[in-house]
């Protein structure tokens, strides 16, 4: 039979143990919130006109970006991503080791257009069904194409460039975001300070053979900033590699948000290589131009390839 005191001490542990899981694993979701979900983004997009974005690079006003939103057969929704370059400074956008190499093969401006589209695809259930995402130069045809299909937590992905091709399978992490590291997120309802989520994103900029990067998103602070001539407190939000893949805790900023108290995306930073690329939001009378000049090319659920 075991002593008093050996009884006294399994329960103090019981209950440190007790403790620490309810400070660490129960208590922060019912202080600051549950985390954005797709359902709670779209619901806050539903009655959302077209959004736009001036787009800049190192703070040089680069070109524009557009987000739609539609509804399709099937109770499902498409999110869609319109990116253009004016010009591209194709050093900027190049890691260091290629630049040498750049600029003996780069024009002599050093610059060409370039249009990105992403497309992603939610059931009625508010889960990623299917994305894609494409580069094209020049309006001319894609060079560089990218596609997954989600089943469950299940994520198979392929990378399509002229004669090359590529597929992979990966699990996603339960309740993730998934996104285009480049396309502007319009809504994040819902936050609180100490929030943090998890944020598989893909890019057509990184290898083709991994084009994928596990981040972590966390609601930091209330940040103000000038917008439109105002000043407006927003919850600053700001995407790290994931804790598992840093090295002696450095981890890296990938981007940044600045998200008014309604859940509305006022600004959104992407730190690509050396560079930073900031998207600003428009006026919704500058959007709908803008959306009248657009002219994106066939959408995914469009596509009876990638239909299923």
């Amino acid at each position: 039979m075991y002593s008093r005191w050996f009884n006294v001490a399994v329960i103090v542990l019981w209950l440190s143990t007790m403790g620490w899981l309810v400070h660490e694993k129960v208590l922060p979701p019912l202080l600051v919130g549950e985390p954005p979900s797709y359902c709670t983004i779209l619901e806050a997009q539903r009655c959302e006109p077209p959004v736009g974005w001036q787009m800049s690079f190192n703070g040089r006003k680069l070109g524009w970006a557009l987000n739609t939103m539609r509804r399709l057969p099937g109770d499902l929704t498409e999110v869609h991503s319109h990116i253009h370059f004016d010009q591209l400074p194709i050093r900027d956008m190049t890691p260091g080791w290629l630049r040498a190499f750049i600029r003996l093969i780069e024009q002599p401006a050093g610059r060409l257009c370039m249009d990105t589209e992403s497309t992603l695809v939610i059931d009625p259930l508010g889960r990623l069904s299917r994305f894609e995402s494409s580069i094209r130069l020049d309006s001319a045809e894609e060079i560089i194409h990218l596609e997954g299909t989600v089943d469950g937590s299940q994520l198979e992905l392929s990378v399509r460039s002229g004669d090359f091709s590529y597929t992979t399978e990966s699990n996603l992490p339960p309740n993730a975001l998934l996104g285009d590291s480049l396309s502007p997120q319009t809504q994040l309802p819902g936050l609180r300070i100490g929030q943090t989520w998890t944020v598989p994103s893909y890019s057509l900029f990184r290898p083709p053979k991994n084009p994928m990067e596990i981040l972590e998103a966390t609601v930091e602070r209330i940040d103000r900033i000038s917008y439109n001539g105002n000043t407006q407190n927003t919850y600053l939000v700001v995407y790290r590699t994931d804790p598992g893949m840093g090295l002696g805790g450095n981890r890296t900023v990938r981007g940044k948000l600045w998200v008014r108290r309604d859940g509305a995306v006022l600004k959104q930073q992407v730190m690509l290589f050396d560079s930073t690329m900031t998207f600003v939001r428009l006026s919704e009378d500058e959007a709908l131009a803008l959306q009248c000049n657009a002219k994106p090319r066939p959408l995914v659920a469009d596509n009876p390839a990638t239909s299923r």
